[in-house]
């Protein structure tokens, strides 16, 4: 996948656990992508910047906070 897909389903994920709607991730798809990323840095640092283009200046802050802490572990009521 490229690093515009891999946002895109970050993406996905971070809308549905913040109420937006759509549909995200399993918690498996959530577990392998992160190790994905975590085993390849440069990846990593692309698709953030991919990301960062979805999501726009307002929700960047949050955003980072989601996939540092949330993303992983989602609420219960979104998993």
């Amino acid at each position: 996948m490229t690093a515009v897909e891999l946002a895109d389903l970050l993406d996905a994920a971070y809308r549905q656990d913040r109420g937006y709607g759509g549909e995200g991730l399993g918690l498996l798809e959530r577990v392998e992508l992160m190790a994905y990323l975590g085993r390849h840095p440069d990846v990593q640092t692309e698709v953030w910047a991919a990301w960062q283009e979805l999501l726009g200046a307002r929700e960047d802050a949050d955003a980072q906070y989601w996939l540092d802490v949330e993303f992983v572990e989602p609420c219960p009521e979104h998993s």
